[in-house]
């Protein structure tokens, strides 16, 4: 038999004499093992997450464009805003500059608009400053009212037991007594009979007996019914005491007031049995001993101590309720507190001041926009051709003045859909394909009130003055122009990637409780569970981020792109998964924006 030296040698002998096939074999040798490693080991099939959060920043909404640079052309100039014409400062014919005042309107109104709304920050500001000395003291006030509501609970509880003893003081006694008013032997000389039997039989007269019987039998079922209540209750006090648990007292008081109204009744059904008993004698000419007003005196004063007992336990269980509720509405007081602050001194109410406080301020300087545009000025440096408004006119849509432009200005053309979101007076930041270098700013003058229409599309012309003038421009070169349409400040907003849009409705992806990982990685992590899909309100996107006007709170974790796994280790296909971003420009927010995974 061969040893394995022999065998060792002998393969190599033949690796020696056939290289060719010694090689192949190693490298399928490694490929089977180098595939069954990336099988044992492959995540592919797993889905991937890849997070985002949510955060504060500002959005700047644009449209662009693209035209060419023309060196003379006239410009309406047309107010923003209606109303009267108080001044006038120029005449046609004369030069201006770039931004000289030309026309005043009145804005007496927007003006004191614009004071209200400075008047009310400042008061809100006052109160956020007051209410944010206030806080901690608050907090610790709430702190300390659950903790007197806890110490109250506790003292009702002590309160519950000491009703308990009360009660089980005074019931025994009450109990042995009417048992005593039904079975006693007080009207039967040779003890044969109970006095629920013997009274009954003091009449002959079979009408009266029966009434009676009546009145003994529901006397005898409450008395059955109250014994089988009060056994239990009296032997479960008898097992508690003041250290035992809060459940097992209240167990106690409940078994306890339902026995004891029980007994009520049967208090009650003796006074009705001995009353009875009563007016029957004295129909019947009957006369009572006086035993029998003994035990009618008893049956009341039983009555008495019973409903006393009883109206303690129901007492001290509407106490307990209302301490029980006292330390719950105490703690949520403080769970409110903390609610995005642990320690309790930033609560939700001051945050939302923070936030209207924010809000004020942004429509404080919409309003100052606003109250700019009663200003009418030259959108750049030219001549007037035409001045053709003077004081007390209405100013309204039409053209007050035109200026003939000696400098270059932008000309180009926008669709319907973009040029519905441009205004007179817009920031506009224009590049050049001809100058790669240069970039300048603008201001949007003139917006064209009519349409072109060219094979179904329609379209409108958008004239921007140049805030500065470069030598290198020169008459009819492109240039391209970014709009800016709207600009918010401080909001909440997420990637554009991670909103999603299903018939017309907004929404993302959030994992509750967040991943411990950040998933910043474009590999994304692996998640046991799925995310919730959360629906929201959008405001503005930029290129970036999406505006979030609701649904979402600050910090809050979101999926950006969703990785889906394959089946096996190297993927030979592609998948594209189509998300909702926010593209800039002409598209606007909901644009398509594809990802390839």
């Amino acid at each position: 038999m061969k040893t394995l030296q022999q065998y060792w040698t002998a393969v190599k002998t033949y690796a020696r004499k056939h290289k060719i096939i010694s090689a192949a074999a190693v490298i399928a040798v490694l490929i089977f093992g180098w595939n069954m490693y990336a099988k044992a080991t492959s995540t592919s099939g797993q889905t991937r997450y890849v997070l985002g959060s949510v955060s504060t920043s500002t959005v700047i909404a644009t449209v662009s464009g693209s035209g060419q640079i023309s060196s003379s052309d006239s410009v309406d100039v047309k107010p923003k805003v209606t109303g009267d014409i108080t001044r006038v400062y120029v005449v046609e014919g004369q030069k201006v500059s770039a931004g000289q005042v030309l026309m005043q309107i009145d804005a007496g109104t927007a003006a004191q608009t614009l004071q209200d709304a400075k008047n009310s920050l400042a008061a809100a500001e006052l109160q956020y400053q007051q209410d944010s000395a206030a806080a901690p003291i608050n907090y610790q006030k709430d702190q300390i009212a659950l903790t007197n509501a806890q110490d109250d609970l506790n003292t009702e509880y002590t309160n519950v037991f000491n009703a308990l003893a009360t009660a089980y003081l005074d019931e025994p006694n009450a109990v042995t007594g009417l048992h005593d008013i039904l079975y006693g032997y007080d009207f039967s000389p040779s003890n044969s009979q109970w006095n629920v039997d013997a009274l009954p039989n003091l009449f002959s007269n079979t009408d009266s007996n029966q009434k009676a019987k009546a009145f003994a039998q529901s006397a005898k079922d409450d008395y059955t019914e109250g014994r089988a209540l009060y056994d239990p209750a009296i032997l479960a006090y008898k097992a508690i005491s003041r250290s035992s648990s809060n459940d097992a007292i209240e167990k106690t008081l409940q078994q306890s007031i339902d026995s004891t109204t029980q007994l009520a009744q049967t208090a009650q059904s003796e006074l009705n049995f001995l009353a009875e008993i009563n007016d029957l004698a004295q129909a019947n000419n009957q006369k009572l001993s006086s035993t029998f007003t003994t035990l009618q005196t008893n049956a009341r004063n039983y009555l008495t101590t019973i409903n006393s007992d009883l109206s303690s336990l129901v007492a001290e269980k509407k106490a307990l309720a209302s301490a029980k509720q006292t330390v719950t509405t105490d703690q949520q007081n403080l769970t409110l507190d903390q609610v995005g602050n642990s320690n309790g001194t930033n609560p939700i109410s001051l945050q939302i001041s923070a936030n209207n406080i924010e809000k004020q301020k942004q429509d404080i300087a919409n309003q100052e926009s606003d109250l700019a545009d009663y200003t009418i000025r030259a959108p750049f440096a030219g001549t007037l051709s035409a001045v053709d408004a003077k004081v007390g006119d209405q100013a309204g849509s039409a053209a007050v003045a035109t200026v003939l432009s000696t400098q270059s200005i932008a000309e180009l053309t926008l669709n319907e859909v973009d040029a519905a979101k441009v205004s007179v007076g817009q920031k506009v930041t224009l590049t050049f394909d001809a100058i790669s270098d240069l970039t300048l700013t603008g201001t949007v003058a003139e917006v064209d009130t009519a349409g072109t229409v060219s094979q179904g599309v329609v379209s409108y012309g958008v004239k921007i003055s140049l805030d500065s003038q470069d030598p290198r421009i020169k008459s009819g070169m492109t240039v391209n122009a970014s709009i800016q349409t709207a600009v918010h400040a401080n909001v909440l907003v997420v990637p554009s990637s991670a909103v999603k849009t299903t018939n017309g409705s907004s929404y993302v992806l959030v994992f509750t409780p967040p991943l411990p990982e950040t998933g910043a990685t474009t590999q994304g992590v692996v998640s046991t569970t799925a995310p919730k899909q959360v629906p929201v309100t959008v405001g503005i996107s930029d290129d970036t981020n999406v505006e979030i006007l609701s649904g979402l709170t600050s910090g809050e974790q979101v999926v950006t792109r969703t990785i889906t796994g394959t089946a096996t280790a190297a993927p030979t296909a592609t998948t594209r998964t189509t998300t909702t971003g926010a593209r800039g420009g002409n598209a606007g927010f909901g644009g398509g924006a594809a990802v390839r995974l």
